[in-house]
């Protein structure tokens, strides 16, 4: 499916690079619309509260830190944890 919104050629470019980040995030990951309340009682403001600055600035370093491939799965994660807790067990025993 594809939506198409038309802004006007006036609007600010902070507001067009925020709706294009915001496009293109949806458009990779569509799971992400069902954290929007759309609601028939839902206004621009409630949304635009939702995807405050520092929440955008993290998802665009999560992005672009998965971008590089330097990131660990869950099982990695859980293994590392599994080995330090190991590790700390070994040298607290009495």
């Amino acid at each position: 499916m594809r939506l198409e919104i038309i802004i006007p050629d006036n609007t600010r470019s902070d507001l067009v690079a925020k709706l294009t980040g915001l496009t293109q995030r949806l458009s990779a990951f569509p799971e992400l619309v069902d954290d929007i309340d759309l609601s028939e009682d839902t206004d621009d403001a409630s949304i635009q509260r939702l995807f405050t600055p520092k929440l955008m600035d993290e998802i665009e370093a999560a992005d672009t830190e998965i971008g590089t491939g330097l990131f660990f799965t869950t099982e990695q994660v859980e293994e590392h944890f599994k080995q330090k807790s190991a590790e700390w067990a070994n040298q607290h025993r009495r």
